[in-house]
């Protein structure tokens, strides 16, 4: 597969659905793997991010400011479908993602232009978030219509799980982790100390790329994930996690902050 290929939307998306029907955690590790493997330098980066199931790193605190109605209006609006198609659609699947794709492919939706790619993706999402002042709520309306028309049901789907946060293919952090490592032969616990470092997995995995995870370094304004609990799937993955033997207490749970200051600035 060629680099071009890889680096569209649609094919992320088959990757995301090869994860998402395999529940074996080695496998969703290795699908990840080899995909990631294929990418170019500007694609890499979006497609782990992407992966994490969300639109930006998770340092950056953007929001896009899309809800459930207006997401609704729009696919309607592209899809040419009835006012409550999308409700019915969730109905029958309880997954935005998959309502999206159910009502772009009975429409028999055919994306407009040139095959959409990662880092296009990347920057509708950008500029959802930076729209501002007047009008805002149509003009994000507008700005998610353009990029669903340009889109085929199947990345439609994960374009919308990815906007809101919900991407629901099994594939958990440490999981993902385990796939950058195995894509560019690096040490798992290199790329959770640069991913602990950076809030980002996107650049933690340009670095697995180049072999400079160890070029990682704390930035200030970025949160750092130190002491946060880490979900996984079972006790197997939390052990391989881990080195034995391993200790484990009840705690109650509770809020942290971090302060960050740099020549006054809070």
């Amino acid at each position: 597969m060629s680099e071009q290929t890889a680096g569209t939307m649609r094919h992320w998306s088959e990757v995301a659905e090869a994860v998402r029907a395999t529940r074996a955690t080695s496998s969703k590790a290795s699908i990840v793997a080899g995909y990631l493997r294929s990418l170019d330098a500007s694609a890499l980066p979006v497609a782990a991010v992407f992966f994490s199931g969300r639109p930006f790193p998770e340092y950056d605190q953007r929001v896009l400011g899309l809800g459930w109605r207006a997401v609704a209006n729009v696919v309607q609006t592209v899809a040419a479908a009835a006012d409550d198609a999308m409700r019915e659609a969730y109905d029958r699947s309880s997954d935005v993602g998959t309502a999206v794709s159910d009502l772009l492919t009975a429409a028999g939706h055919e994306p407009k232009g040139e095959p959409l790619r990662l880092v296009e993706v990347a920057g509708a999402f950008d500029a959802l978030a930076a729209i501002a002042g007047r009008d805002v709520r149509s003009r994000k309306a507008a700005a998610f219509a353009e990029l669903l028309r340009r889109a085929d049901p199947l990345s439609a789907r994960y374009v919308t799980a990815i906007l809101g946060g919900e991407l629901r293919i099994g594939l958990r952090e440490g999981l993902l982790e385990k796939g950058i490592a195995a894509a560019f032969e690096a040490e798992l616990a290199a790329v959770q100390w640069a991913g602990m470092l950076t809030g980002d997995i996107g650049r933690t995995a340009a670095l697995a790329r180049d072999g400079a995870l160890d070029t990682a370094r704390l930035a200030l304004f970025h949160p750092l994930k130190s002491r946060l609990a880490s979900p996984v799937v079972d006790e197997a993955e939390a052990l391989s996690r881990l080195e034995p033997p391993v200790w484990v207490e009840d705690k109650y749970h509770g809020i942290r902050a971090q302060l960050h200051v740099q020549r006054g600035e809070v």
